[in-house]
């Protein structure tokens, strides 16, 4: 039924295997579970990262992978998810899942990749429209811009179900190992535990899962903008001022750790009179250090150093005499 509620999910198949995604105010859930393997994945990002990334960041590995078990689709198919947690995309999951359900055969899943293939191209050109246009910052509306792209094209939600979880599972940090098994809420509520009502998305492919997500952001109207360390897509969630995505950057630290004080740095330094003052200074205190000047005439040097730099930028003197005076 498009357009509208389904809750016919084959109880049988959720035994065996599921995959289900859910959206809270500040992450994205996804969990897969397979009682053959006995194993539970679970990926977990912050509100409005997994549609930027699948955008911008997860292409190429994307290939990678699918070339991977396409060279594998006459073996087991469902080894590909004893490494799943190395792999950065959940969407992943939705072919393993497809090749699984058709026990692995071999003339069905060229078709099965092939279509596949199709679905996650299809997906991915319509949310690059969708993050850079329909839900940029300088969309004024997006619900009006979103009329005007995809007019009264509805937004299918298909295998999607209120279902109640502990809230202790909608409160978990980044890649916190939870169980991503079935909670059985009934058990859950007879021990009190703190539950809530949420949405989830059992998608059986990859269109199902993008057209969740994506409306999701619209009900939402989360924007995007262009990070300006790498220049990658975010979500602005923190409003206008947010300047840095979170993606890794350098080392450990991410683009909105060392993002403003790489530009707050590159703005003081493309000033000639902080660049001749910068330069002083730590001449002025290497001679601390070798004994050349007291710790006290350093502090009354930068005193002085501090009131000319002041007058230098308002042009009450100019760049060379406080140079000169840099250099004495």
């Amino acid at each position: 039924m498009k357009g509208g509620w389904q809750s016919t999910v084959d109880t049988k198949f959720l035994m065996d295997r599921c995959f289900r995604v859910y959206v809270t105010k500040t992450q994205e859930i996804f969990e897969w579970y397979s009682s053959k393997t006995s194993r539970s994945i679970r990926w977990v990002f912050n509100y409005g990262e997994s549609l930027a990334f699948f955008v911008e960041d997860w292409e190429k590995e994307d290939e990678r992978i699918i070339r991977q078990i396409e060279d594998h689709v006459d073996q087991e198919v469902e080894y590909v998810l004893t490494d799943m947690q190395q792999i950065q995309n959940p969407f992943l999951c939705l072919l393993v899942m497809q090749l699984v359900t058709q026990q692995y055969d071999k003339y069905n899943s060229p078709f099965e990749i092939a279509s596949f293939w199709d679905q996650i191209r299809e997906a991915r050109k319509d949310a690059r429209i969708l993050l850079t246009d329909c839900l940029c910052m300088e969309t004024e509306s997006p619900c009006a811009r979103y009329w005007d792209l995809w007019k009264d094209e509805p937004i299918p939600l298909s295998h999607v179900r209120i279902e109640l979880l502990p809230s202790y599972k909608l409160n978990c940090s980044v890649h916190q190992p939870v169980s991503a098994v079935i909670t059985d809420a009934k058990s859950m509520c007879c021990m009190s535990s703190q539950m809530t009502a949420i949405e989830i998305c059992y998608p059986e492919n990859m269109l199902e899962l993008y057209n969740f997500l994506k409306a999701i952001y619209l009900r939402r109207a989360v924007r995007f903008k262009r990070c300006r360390l790498c220049g990658k897509l975010f979500a602005a969630i923190d409003g206008e001022r947010t300047e840095y995505c979170s993606r890794k950057y350098s080392g450990h630290k991410s683009c909105c750790d060392i993002g403003a004080v790489r530009v707050y740095q590159k703005k003081i330094l493309s000033n000639p009179i902080t660049r001749a003052y910068n330069r002083a200074y730590k001449t002025h205190n290497a001679r601390i250090r070798y004994g050349t000047m007291t710790r006290a005439e350093f502090q009354t040097w930068v005193a002085e150093a501090k009131q000319l730099r002041g007058a230098c930028q308002s042009g009450e003197i100019s760049l060379d005499r406080f140079e000169k005076w840099l250099k004495q």
